[in-house]
């Protein structure tokens, strides 16, 4: 019976030895697996943006995709070229006397605040771009549109609406044009103050003529900042609203507001596109 077992021992020890073959030829298919979906997982993550060069990718841009007038309403932008880079540009913001000369974008997808912290070509971190909410359309035809816009110490994006704290520059510098692929828009500022970091689109009914009547009024009536009572402002004319921080209270935000100079052409013009 001993010298039978010991015959048996060959297939048995070449058994185990196939069987483990099998288990480390898993086991590193398996680490294989892993590392590689790690390294996609890697991959995958958005690049992180640079203020610095993101801001010199920025003057580029306008510098191959706007064709300047000495009158604005007539200043063209190439929206074309600028939907090859991201199809979610859809308007374009320039204020005369500041540095503000942006694409504006939306995102039909992801988060509301995507662009706080996206650039235009999809990097991560500042600058970010010069946005609006899903909440507001893109023909800038609601009672109240908010555009969004960091504020930067290198003085970029809508660092310069703090500019209109001085009341000199407020009355030399009023106006604001939103450029659309069919049309342009002229607003007139009527108020640059301080406001409280409520969510705007979310804490007003503006199609409610008396709540669009109470956020007008509250612009108008704020303590810290300077406002024009002249320009008449109504659901017709609607308003724009531009929203920075205030770095020195991140309880607070600078808003910059202005409405439509010819609504009824502006009116006209959207119907047109449309």
């Amino acid at each position: 019976m001993a010298k039978k077992s010991k015959k048996n021992k060959k297939p048995v020890i070449i058994a185990v030895i196939a069987a483990a073959v099998v288990l480390l030829g898993a086991a590193g298919g398996g680490i294989w697996f892993y590392l590689s979906s790690q390294n996609e997982t890697v991959a995958a993550e958005p690049e992180k943006a640079d203020p610095v060069a993101a801001q010199e990718d920025y003057e580029a841009m306008q510098e191959e995709v706007v064709t300047e007038s000495d009158d604005p309403m007539q200043r063209q932008i190439d929206f074309e070229a600028l939907q090859e880079i991201n199809p979610d540009v859809y308007a374009w913001i320039s204020i005369p006397g500041t540095n503000i000369d942006y694409p504006v974008l939306q995102s039909a997808t992801e988060s509301d605040d995507y662009y706080l912290n996206t650039t235009i070509d999809g990097k991560q971190g500042y600058p970010g771009s010069i946005y609006t909410e899903k909440y507001n359309s893109t023909t800038f035809a609601d009672p109240v549109t908010v555009m969004y816009g960091h504020e930067l110490k290198d003085g970029t994006m809508f660092s310069e609406l703090h500019n209109y704290t001085d009341k000199e520059f407020f009355d030399s510098n009023p106006y604001i044009y939103i450029y659309c692929p069919d049309y342009t828009l002229k607003y007139q500022i009527f108020s640059a103050v301080a406001f409280d970091d409520r969510y705007i689109l979310g804490s007003y009914n503006f199609q409610d003529t008396d709540d669009f009547q109470k956020y007008v009024d509250e612009l108008r009536s704020a303590i810290d900042g300077n406002v024009n009572n002249e320009v008449q402002v109504s659901q017709d004319t609607t308003v724009l609203t531009l929203s920075t921080c205030i770095s020195e209270y991140p309880d607070q935000r600078w808003l910059v507001s202005g409405t439509i100079v010819d609504a009824a052409a502006a009116e006209d013009a959207v119907q047109t596109a449309e």
